[in-house]
Protein backbone atom coordinates (compact mmCIF):
# COMPACT_ATOMS: atom_id res chain seq x y z
CA UNK A 1 0.00 0.00 0.00
CA UNK A 2 2.82 2.43 0.51
CA UNK A 3 3.74 2.30 -2.68
CA UNK A 4 0.50 2.18 -4.77
CA UNK A 5 -1.98 3.98 -1.94
CA UNK A 6 -0.08 5.92 0.30
CA UNK A 7 -2.45 8.18 1.38
CA UNK A 8 -4.46 4.96 2.23
CA UNK A 9 -1.38 3.19 4.04
CA UNK A 10 -0.65 6.59 6.05
CA UNK A 11 -4.26 6.00 7.71
CA UNK A 12 -4.07 2.46 8.30
CA UNK A 13 -0.71 3.00 10.11
CA UNK A 14 -2.04 6.03 12.07
CA UNK A 15 -4.87 3.84 13.38
CA UNK A 16 -2.40 1.42 14.41
CA UNK A 17 -0.38 3.76 16.38
CA UNK A 18 -3.33 5.36 18.04
CA UNK A 19 -5.10 1.82 18.56
CA UNK A 20 -1.28 0.86 20.26
CA UNK A 21 -1.57 4.35 22.22
CA UNK A 22 -4.76 3.34 23.59
CA UNK A 23 -3.93 -0.21 25.02
CA UNK A 24 -0.95 1.46 26.38
CA UNK A 25 -2.65 4.02 28.33
CA UNK A 26 -5.02 1.33 29.42
CA UNK A 27 -2.51 -0.69 30.58
CA UNK A 28 -0.59 1.71 32.83
CA UNK A 29 -4.12 2.64 34.29
CA UNK A 30 -4.57 -1.32 35.10
CA UNK A 31 -0.69 -1.06 36.55
CA UNK A 32 -2.26 2.23 38.71
CA UNK A 33 -5.10 0.53 40.37
CA UNK A 34 -3.07 -2.32 41.18
CA UNK A 35 -0.12 -0.19 42.77
CA UNK A 36 -1.42 1.98 44.75
CA UNK A 37 0.36 5.60 46.26
CA UNK A 38 2.88 4.39 48.97
CA UNK A 39 1.58 6.61 51.29
CA UNK A 40 -2.12 5.04 50.55
CA UNK A 41 -3.21 8.20 49.05
CA UNK A 42 -5.59 7.59 46.17
CA UNK A 43 -3.95 10.15 43.53
CA UNK A 44 -5.67 10.52 40.63
CA UNK A 45 -3.77 8.27 38.28
CA UNK A 46 -3.22 11.11 35.36
CA UNK A 47 -1.20 12.98 38.27
CA UNK A 48 0.99 9.65 39.57
CA UNK A 49 1.91 9.13 35.81
CA UNK A 50 2.95 12.91 35.43
CA UNK A 51 4.66 12.56 38.27
CA UNK A 52 6.35 9.39 37.31
CA UNK A 53 7.06 10.80 33.92
CA UNK A 54 9.02 13.97 35.05
CA UNK A 55 10.66 12.64 37.47
CA UNK A 56 12.10 8.73 35.72
CA UNK A 57 14.13 9.03 32.95
CA UNK A 58 14.10 6.62 30.34
CA UNK A 59 15.66 3.64 31.45
CA UNK A 60 19.16 2.93 29.16
CA UNK A 61 22.55 1.00 30.01
CA UNK A 62 24.02 4.95 29.43
CA UNK A 63 22.30 5.21 32.90
CA UNK A 64 23.95 2.32 34.50
CA UNK A 65 26.17 3.86 36.43
CA UNK A 66 23.70 5.89 38.59
CA UNK A 67 21.44 2.91 38.87
CA UNK A 68 24.99 0.86 40.72
CA UNK A 69 25.08 3.70 42.74
CA UNK A 70 22.02 3.59 43.97
CA UNK A 71 22.78 -0.57 45.55
CA UNK A 72 25.63 0.86 46.50
CA UNK A 73 24.67 3.32 48.76
CA UNK A 74 22.01 0.50 49.98
CA UNK A 75 25.17 -2.28 51.14
CA UNK A 76 25.64 -3.50 47.91
CA UNK A 77 29.02 -3.64 46.16
CA UNK A 78 28.94 -3.96 42.54
CA UNK A 79 31.58 -4.04 40.42
CA UNK A 80 30.67 -3.04 36.46
CA UNK A 81 33.03 -4.63 33.70
CA UNK A 82 31.63 -3.16 30.16
CA UNK A 83 33.41 -5.21 27.45
CA UNK A 84 33.48 -4.45 23.43
CA UNK A 85 32.26 -1.58 21.83
CA UNK A 86 29.85 0.53 23.54
CA UNK A 87 27.29 1.49 20.51
CA UNK A 88 23.52 2.65 20.34
CA UNK A 89 21.22 0.07 21.05
CA UNK A 90 17.21 -0.23 19.59
CA UNK A 91 15.56 1.21 22.56
CA UNK A 92 13.56 -2.06 23.42
CA UNK A 93 16.50 -3.95 23.92
CA UNK A 94 18.28 -0.94 25.72
CA UNK A 95 15.74 -0.83 28.75
CA UNK A 96 15.74 -4.55 28.55
CA UNK A 97 19.05 -4.90 29.72
CA UNK A 98 18.79 -2.01 32.20
CA UNK A 99 15.81 -4.31 33.59
CA UNK A 100 17.79 -7.51 33.88
CA UNK A 101 20.42 -6.19 35.58
CA UNK A 102 17.93 -3.95 38.29
CA UNK A 103 16.18 -6.92 38.96
CA UNK A 104 19.33 -9.38 39.37
CA UNK A 105 20.71 -6.32 41.81
CA UNK A 106 17.78 -6.45 43.28
CA UNK A 107 17.64 -10.36 44.01
CA UNK A 108 21.12 -9.75 45.27
CA UNK A 109 20.36 -7.48 47.85
CA UNK A 110 17.44 -8.92 49.08
CA UNK A 111 19.01 -12.89 49.11
CA UNK A 112 22.39 -12.12 48.85
CA UNK A 113 24.94 -12.74 51.60
CA UNK A 114 26.90 -9.25 51.46
CA UNK A 115 29.48 -10.37 48.77
CA UNK A 116 30.94 -8.49 45.88
CA UNK A 117 27.91 -8.47 42.86
CA UNK A 118 29.62 -8.19 39.22
CA UNK A 119 28.40 -7.33 36.24
CA UNK A 120 29.37 -7.84 33.12
CA UNK A 121 27.78 -6.04 29.90
CA UNK A 122 29.70 -7.27 26.38
CA UNK A 123 28.87 -5.52 23.13
CA UNK A 124 29.36 -8.64 20.48
CA UNK A 125 29.35 -8.52 16.94
CA UNK A 126 26.03 -9.85 16.97
CA UNK A 127 24.11 -9.72 20.21
CA UNK A 128 24.45 -7.89 23.50
CA UNK A 129 25.22 -9.94 26.81
CA UNK A 130 24.56 -9.15 30.20
CA UNK A 131 26.00 -11.29 33.17
CA UNK A 132 25.10 -10.95 36.40
CA UNK A 133 27.16 -12.69 39.55
CA UNK A 134 25.93 -12.30 43.29
CA UNK A 135 27.36 -13.86 46.10
CA UNK A 136 30.57 -13.91 47.81
CA UNK A 137 33.99 -14.77 46.58
CA UNK A 138 33.33 -18.06 46.18
CA UNK A 139 30.37 -17.59 44.04
CA UNK A 140 32.64 -15.31 41.55
CA UNK A 141 35.02 -17.88 41.41
CA UNK A 142 33.29 -20.64 42.32
CA UNK A 143 31.64 -23.52 40.00
CA UNK A 144 27.94 -23.36 38.88
CA UNK A 145 25.98 -25.89 41.35
CA UNK A 146 22.93 -25.72 38.81
CA UNK A 147 19.63 -25.05 39.71
CA UNK A 148 18.17 -26.12 42.85
CA UNK A 149 14.21 -26.44 42.57
CA UNK A 150 12.12 -25.24 45.89
CA UNK A 151 9.34 -27.97 47.52
CA UNK A 152 6.86 -26.40 44.20
CA UNK A 153 9.90 -27.14 41.71
CA UNK A 154 10.81 -23.69 40.60
CA UNK A 155 14.16 -23.07 40.57
CA UNK A 156 16.64 -20.11 40.64
CA UNK A 157 15.64 -16.61 41.81
CA UNK A 158 12.15 -17.25 41.56
CA UNK A 159 12.29 -20.29 44.24
CA UNK A 160 13.11 -17.34 46.72
CA UNK A 161 10.85 -15.68 46.48
CA UNK A 162 11.59 -12.74 44.41
CA UNK A 163 8.60 -12.64 42.72
CA UNK A 164 7.52 -12.14 39.11
CA UNK A 165 10.50 -9.90 37.67
CA UNK A 166 12.48 -12.88 36.26
CA UNK A 167 9.67 -14.36 34.61
CA UNK A 168 8.83 -11.70 33.24
CA UNK A 169 12.12 -10.68 31.73
CA UNK A 170 12.54 -13.75 30.18
CA UNK A 171 9.67 -13.70 28.13
CA UNK A 172 10.26 -9.74 27.11
CA UNK A 173 13.74 -11.34 26.36
CA UNK A 174 11.82 -13.89 24.10
CA UNK A 175 10.54 -11.38 22.01
CA UNK A 176 13.98 -10.29 20.89
CA UNK A 177 15.07 -14.01 19.79
CA UNK A 178 16.82 -13.91 23.07
CA UNK A 179 17.39 -16.15 26.29
CA UNK A 180 17.91 -15.60 29.59
CA UNK A 181 19.08 -18.30 32.58
CA UNK A 182 19.00 -17.55 36.45
CA UNK A 183 20.14 -20.42 38.66
CA UNK A 184 22.22 -20.71 41.98
CA UNK A 185 26.05 -20.85 42.16
CA UNK A 186 28.04 -23.00 44.28
CA UNK A 187 28.82 -21.50 47.53
CA UNK A 188 25.55 -19.31 47.39
CA UNK A 189 24.19 -16.64 45.73
CA UNK A 190 22.69 -16.91 41.91
CA UNK A 191 23.87 -15.96 37.98
CA UNK A 192 21.81 -14.40 35.80
CA UNK A 193 22.91 -14.23 31.96
CA UNK A 194 21.13 -12.91 29.00
CA UNK A 195 22.01 -12.96 25.72
CA UNK A 196 20.05 -10.37 23.33
CA UNK A 197 20.16 -10.29 19.15
CA UNK A 198 21.45 -7.14 17.57
CA UNK A 199 21.19 -8.49 13.95
CA UNK A 200 17.34 -9.24 13.68
CA UNK A 201 15.27 -7.04 11.45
Amino acid sequence: MLATLPEEAAAAMGAVEQAGRNTMTELRHLLGLLAPAQDGADAPYEAQVAEATRLSPQPSLTRLSALVDRFAFAGLPVEVRMSGEPRPLPAGIDVTAYRIVQEALTNALKHGEGGRTQVTVRYAEHALRVEVLSGGSSVLAGGDAGPRPDAAGRTGPKAEGTGRGLIGLRERVAVYGGDLDARRRLGGGYRVRARLPLDRP
